[in-house]
């Protein structure tokens, strides 16, 4: 459908539905996002694919930088989340490397939570405390740029047009797809797979572990406790690598906790609860297009996942704040143009960027040298390495 059909089709049908800023997404990026605008006297929808509570496959990690973000928005938030009993506290990640093992303690805690609860509570949170008109499920189809703002298409035959689109509708974001043109990269990706056990023992309920060993290099396995004697459990590799080396995840996945004797005991008696799925990890580690007219990228949308951890909620909660931000001066100064897009750039930029540079360094320091992760290991023998590895963390 063109856009001048489009603009015809709004007009006549009953189901047309016009807004300030459509989030697409309804994820912590993009409920951030909904959350930060509770207060801009804007017309404001959140969209999802899915109904809600719904599962997305993920390493449950919740860092510090995510709740620093709720609690910037209003305390309020951040206070509920505190309150929220299905997450579990961590304070320690444990990392080990043929059989050596150091742990590094955290002065402020994080958290692990199921997708399936974070994703639940924060919805709950945008459903109760702002205005925003929420639809789940709802699937766009089609996202249609034009000099006034962006139409949508919806399988419901809705259409919907908006000032301002947030496409925060992650690793296979079709906001991204559509409206930028981005591919895969393998080089700036991982593969993942992770299912969900009982009774792992031990698992130490504070500590999150991530485990290397040379046969399966440059991937990693972990552990990540949840609430209920439950874990998280994954493997994850490089994109480029995986292709490469004609990786089957589901296959290395199983053959990590064979391989070793101390993995292989720890779960003799443990109960997979849930299917092995697969997930991507676009990676924050090389210029992405995450804005435009009249749009910007948010969260893995906008590829902003931590190159080392492989952790992403914390950065996609910021990049929802900060694309909130731009969101209402946008419409203060009522300009919507690829350059005034740029300032979200710019700011994501400022906060994140020179981590991830950083940190995808480091990576592929490690993948392409493994040896390294001796050096390390050796160093962290030394309190003051240790403190300043921890500090790079």
């Amino acid at each position: 459908m063109n856009l001048l059909l489009l603009q015809l089709y709004m007009a006549e049908t009953s189901k047309q539905r016009i807004y300030d800023v459509l989030i697409a997404g309804a994820g912590p990026a993009g409920c951030t996002c909904a959350l930060a605008l509770k207060d801009a006297g804007l017309t404001v929808a959140l969209l999802d694919s899915k109904a809600f509570p719904r599962d997305k496959v993920c390493g449950d990690a919740i860092p510090l930088r995510a709740i620093k973000t709720l609690s910037s928005i209003a305390p309020a938030f951040a206070a509920a989340f505190n309150a929220f009993e299905p997450k579990l506290t961590t304070r320690s990640t444990a990392i080990i490397y043929n059989g050596k093992q150091v742990t590094f303690d955290w002065v402020k805690d994080a958290y692990t939570c199921t997708r399936t609860e974070f994703d639940n509570f924060l919805f709950s949170q945008v459903k109760s405390h702002t205005g925003t008109d929420t639809y789940a499920p709802l699937v766009p189809e089609k996202y249609t740029q034009a000099p006034d703002g962006i139409y949508i298409n919806t399988n419901e035959g809705t259409a919907i047009k908006t000032k301002m689109l947030i496409g925060a509708d992650g690793a296979h974001s079709m906001v991204a797809k559509q409206l930028t043109n981005k591919t895969l990269d393998r080089n700036h990706h991982v593969g993942s797979v992770r299912a969900y056990y009982s009774n792992v023992e031990p698992v130490a309920g504070n500590t999150i572990e991530i485990w290397f060993n040379k046969q399966y290099m440059p991937g990693y396995f972990w552990i990540f406790p949840l609430a209920g004697n439950k874990a998280n459990i994954g493997f994850g590799m490089l994109s480029a690598d995986i292709a490469r080396r004609k990786v089957n995840l589901k296959r290395t996945f199983y053959a990590f906790i064979d391989h070793l004797p101390e993995l292989k005991k720890r779960f003799s008696g443990a109960v997979q609860i849930s299917q092995l799925e697969g997930f991507g990890l676009p990676l924050g580690s090389k210029p992405e297009i995450i804005s435009g007219a009249h749009f910007m990228l948010a969260g893995d949308a906008a590829s902003l996942v931590d190159p080392i951890t492989g952790e992403g909620i914390g950065n996609a909660m910021l990049s929802g704040k900060l694309a909130a931000e731009q969101v209402i001066n946008c419409f203060r100064n009522s300009n919507f143009s690829v350059d005034t897009m740029k300032a979200y750039d710019n700011s994501l930029r400022a906060a994140i960027g020179k981590e991830m540079r950083t940190r995808y360094r480091a990576q592929q320091a490690v993948s392409k040298m493994p040896f390294l992760l001796d050096l390390i290991f050796l160093g962290c023998c030394n309190p003051f390495i240790k403190k300043l590895l921890q500090r790079a963390m």
